[in-house]
């Protein structure tokens, strides 16, 4: 399971019998520590005996144990690869389904609208490097943790690096206008 986001019992017994309907849960996935990401984690470790996986303790101190970028778990006939992904905060992972083209993203993208990066936990250098290196791969879909699943995964990507570099050059005219800042 990827980010349990609630402790609600009903939510888990949801998450429970979605794994068990497809040969059981064998780990817990964080891809980043924000609450909404992982309220669920501990409760939900605490049911399975199942360890928690993320990018670093730092990020998510609950974590059994880290995930370096390129690691890679069994995924039935498939295999799940863990992709640091930076930006929206320090300890952003996604994980790609390699077979089937499609990569989970947590809060990298959204299903609609655009990710709020606030440092320091978020860089934006980061995140648009980010964003370039999941152009390089042949993704089919693109499963966000909030909104709906993209099947045409260059356009969003393209589109989320257009409108932060349009951002940039909003920022840029307003400081040459008045260099002080707003």
């Amino acid at each position: 399971v990827i980010d349990p986001a609630l402790d609600d019992p009903g939510y888990l017994a949801t998450i429970i019998q979605a794994g068990e309907e497809r040969g059981g849960l064998r780990r817990i996935l964080i891809t980043h520590g924000h609450s909404d990401h992982t309220g669920g984690a501990e409760a939900l470790r605490a049911r399975l005996n199942i360890p928690i996986y993320a990018f670093s303790r730092a990020g998510f101190p609950l974590a059994d144990e880290e995930v370096p970028d390129g690691t890679t778990f069994s995924q039935g006939d498939d295999t799940l690869r863990a992709i640091h992904t930076p930006g929206h905060r320090f300890d952003h992972l996604c994980f790609l389904l390699e077979n089937q083209r499609t990569i989970f993203v947590g809060d990298l993208i959204a299903g609609m609208g655009t990710i709020v990066i606030v440092p320091p936990e978020g860089d934006m250098l980061d995140y648009l490097a980010s964003l370039h290196r999941l152009q390089t791969l042949d993704l089919v879909r693109i499963v966000p943790a909030h909104g709906p699943t993209i099947t045409d995964p260059q356009a969003k990507l393209t589109e989320y690096i257009e409108h932060r570099l349009q951002r940039e050059q909003q920022i840029l005219a307003i400081l040459q206008v008045n260099p002080r800042g707003i």
